[in-house]
């Protein structure tokens, strides 16, 4: 192998042990105090067929509806999608748009209202 590519897989070891975020199973989720303001409200939810969950143990995974997502300049629809659940005694908070007076919209994302997890 090129010595380049020996030195970009060790930085990027190098980079990924130095990580001070914890791992959950599942990826990272953002955390419910990120949020994303719209300058007007997104549209009616597109309706969805929700599939059979993928194979797993019992409550494993997750549904997270679709929604409408902000780019900065409109809405994109986002599908809806199983996720990992990151404690199986966890509680799964959707995802949702709250209305600021008509005005304009505030995205929470999803998140597990795990509290008492380590």
């Amino acid at each position: 192998m090129p010595i380049q590519l020996h030195l970009s897989l060790a930085l990027l070891l190098l980079l990924t042990a130095c990580s001070n975020q914890p791992l959950m199973p599942g990826g990272t989720l953002p955390p419910p105090s990120m949020t994303i303001v719209a300058p007007k409200e997104p549209p009616k939810p597109s309706a969805e067929t929700v599939p059979p969950p993928p194979p797993g143990p019992a409550n494993y995974f997750v549904w997270e509806p679709g929604h409408w997502h902000w780019t900065g300049q409109g809405f994109i629809w986002i599908s809806g999608h199983y996720l990992e659940t990151p404690y199986q005694s966890g509680v799964w908070i959707h995802g949702g748009w709250s209305s600021n007076g008509g005005l304009s919209g505030t995205w929470t994302p999803g998140h597990c209202n795990c509290a008492s997890q380590p």
